[in-house]
Parts: C-alpha cells; structure tokens; sequence
C-alpha cells in the first residue's frame, strides 16, 4: 500500500529521531559529479549539485554521521570490525573529471573518505557513455543558441516513433533508448550534427590514468562500475560477469587496485542470485553495491545506497537533510513501523526480516521463495517517489 498523507508528513522529521528506529548502522550517499557550471553531458540526467550545495551536504553528514572507510565496509560484512555508530561512506559514480578537480579537494580537506566507481572503457578519453550521449543529444535538441529546423526534427521522430508534439514527451522517448540501441544513438547524433568523439577530445568528461593515480595518491578508493555501464537487467548472465570481471581487472592491473568493490551502473534491479553466487563465492568481488536507498538486499555483500541527486518539482536540489530523514522513516516504515501494523490489519504476509550486524536498510529476504511480489516492488516505489 502506497504511502499515506501521515506517513508522508512523517518524512520531514528531524533524522535524530527517526534515525534509532531505522536500525540502520551504515548509511552509503552517491553522487556522480559536483560542479558550478553547466555540464551538458550530464545535466539532462539528474540534478547536479553546486560546490555550495554538496559542502551543506558534507557538513550535514559530519554532524550526524562517522565517516568510515571503504575497508572499514568490508572488514564490518567479514565480522573483523563493528560499526557500532551511525556512519556513512561517500560514493561518487561514472568516474567523471570533477571527482578529481573539485570533489577530492573538498573531501581531503573535511578528512571524508570516498570510493570512486569508473567505467574503464572511457578512461583516457576512450569514448562516451551511452547515457551521456543522450544527455548530449538533448542538449543539442534544446540548444536556444542554434534551434533545430523542423525538417531535422521530423527526422528524429520517425526514428524515434511518433509521440505527443512536446519536449517532455521527445525527451522521455530518447532518455528510454536502451545500451542495446547505441546504432541508433549514432544515427540520431548524425541527424542532429552532434560530434560525441569531438565532443569527448575537447572536454575530457572522465578521468585519466594520471588522475586517477592522484586521487589513490590522496588515499581514496577506486572501486568498478562495469566496463561501459550497461543497464545489467538487459544483459544474460555471461554478459554481466564479463563486465564485471573486465572492469576489476583492469583496475587491477593498471592502478594496482586490490579491494574488490563494484558499484552497478544504474541499478541492480532484476539481477538474479546467479550472479551474486559467482561474484562472490570466486571471490571476484568483495561488495557490491545498488541505488535502492535504504533497503536490504537478499545478499548481504550487497549494500544498497542513497541518491543524493534529487529535486524538488521547481527543479531545486533537495539537500542531504530530507534526503536522508525521508529514507530513514522508509527504512523504519518497512522494518518494524506502519507497514507491519497496516499489513496486520490488512491480513497480509509480513515480509521476512534478518537481524545483521550491519544493516543498510529493513528488507532482507532470506530465500528464492521469499523475494518481494510486484505489489510489494511498487510499494517501495511510491515511497522512492517522495524520497
């Protein structure tokens, strides 16, 4: 069942008091870029953080939180450590240049430790991420400075399929191109005179070898994040290994990396126990983490993390503050709150629970007969939907 207007208003407590009944020890914040200027790869994808805004973030985490480190994570998962505070671990995705220019100095001088997820095909200006071409082409349809003619618009519609005549409606059809389809993204690209290798040579949107050198220089980690962030749903098992497995090694031999961390490019929705089985049980990863917020995992080295990208509907960033205290009353509501009590009166089956010593969240299936129904998914949805 959706979340009420009480329970809505429940999210705006102050997070010390919703905090204790979450349960939850580790919270995991990820952001992909922190930047004062427009960056057009990206700015059609999530709401980008200001430097001001990411600093008010850090300063709320320090207040509430212990900044641990990522081998802090995987000591506590092997039982050698306990992370007997409320803490957090900071996250940042895709490996753009900005971790390096401007995030890195901010976390060095705060003392926050970090883990920076990359995906090695696009090192060194190896190319652009599907995702950030459509970004790209969304730009470029959107461009006041050079308006695209009629004519060319009539030419994406009819490779896109005919919508509704608006631009909400064109950019949901070219945001919903799937990895697959990256033929048609060239097409569209050329349509639209959009040069995505020039593009890619003039403003190095990711890091470089020497970069990343740096930042482990500095004392962070770098974690793998596939090899050109596919969505892993759309893929057969094999597919997602070998991203996998391509992308750890890399970093393996290149950098030296030894901590096997992997972070899913975008989500781990609807990737089955097979995968988690062969990661871990051959030791190709250490832990692994989603975007779900803070909910568990059925695999306990599978830790789900928090977006801290979110906007209100004016488009303004909603800061860490309403982020995290929204996540804790879910985490509460599915762990021992309104949902147990509205399923009791409702007569519905009460989902499993897993004590842990680290818990990231307060849904933790314990077996294949025990995996959430569809009416549950988009219950945990409407309440993403306010968080």
């Amino acid at each position: 069942m959706p979340p009420s207007l009480i329970e809505r208003g429940l999210t705006y407590l102050p997070i010390q008091l919703v905090q204790p009944l979450s349960g939850v020890s580790l919270v995991v914040p990820f952001y992909h870029i922190v930047s004062d200027s427009t960056v057009p790869h990206v700015d059609h994808l999530y709401r980008v953080k200001s430097i001001a805004e990411f600093n008010e973030d850090l300063v709320f985490l320090l207040r509430h939180f212990e900044p641990v480190t990522l081998h802090d994570v995987i000591d506590a998962l092997n039982g050698t450590q306990t992370l007997r505070r409320p803490c957090f671990h900071l996250t940042f995705d895709d490996g753009f240049r900005e971790v390096h220019d401007i995030v890195a100095p901010i976390l060095q001088r705060a003392g926050v430790p970090a883990t920076f997820f990359l995906n090695t095909a696009f090192l060194d200006g190896g190319g652009l991420a599907h995702h950030n071409a459509l970004s790209l082409l969304l730009e470029r349809l959107q461009s006041p400075q050079d308006r695209v003619s009629e004519a060319t618009l009539r030419k994406v519609e009819s490779l896109l399929g005919h919508g509704r005549d608006d631009f909400a409606d064109l950019r949901a059809r070219i945001l919903s191109i799937r990895h697959s389809q990256r033929a048609l993204v060239s097409l569209l690209a050329e349509i639209l005179e959009v040069d995505f290798d020039r593009y890619v040579r003039t403003t190095r949107p990711y890091l470089s070898s020497s970069q990343i050198a740096t930042l482990l220089a500095m004392g962070f980690n770098i974690g793998a994040h596939s090899h050109d962030h596919p969505l892993y749903a759309d893929l057969p098992l094999p597919e997602q290994l070998e991203q996998t497995r391509m992308s750890v090694s890399l970093l393996k031999t290149r950098f030296g990396v030894s901590t096997k961390a992997f972070a899913f490019p975008y989500n781990d929705n609807a990737v089955e126990r097979s995968f988690f089985s062969e990661v871990f049980d051959e030791a190709l990863l250490e832990v692994s983490f989603g975007t779900s917020g803070l909910v568990s995992h059925f695999h306990p080295r599978n830790l789900q993390r928090v977006s801290m990208e979110k906007s209100d509907p004016k488009g303004k960033a909603i800061p860490a503050a309403r982020i995290l205290s929204r996540q804790f009353v879910r985490a509460t509501y599915f762990r021992s709150g309104l949902d147990n009590i509205r399923r009791n009166l409702l007569r519905q089956p009460r989902d499993p629970r897993s004590p842990s010593g680290l818990r990231v969240g307060g849904i933790l299936e314990k077996n294949k007969a025990q995996l959430p129904t569809n009416s549950r998914l988009k219950e945990m949805e409407a309440w993403s939907n306010i968080v």
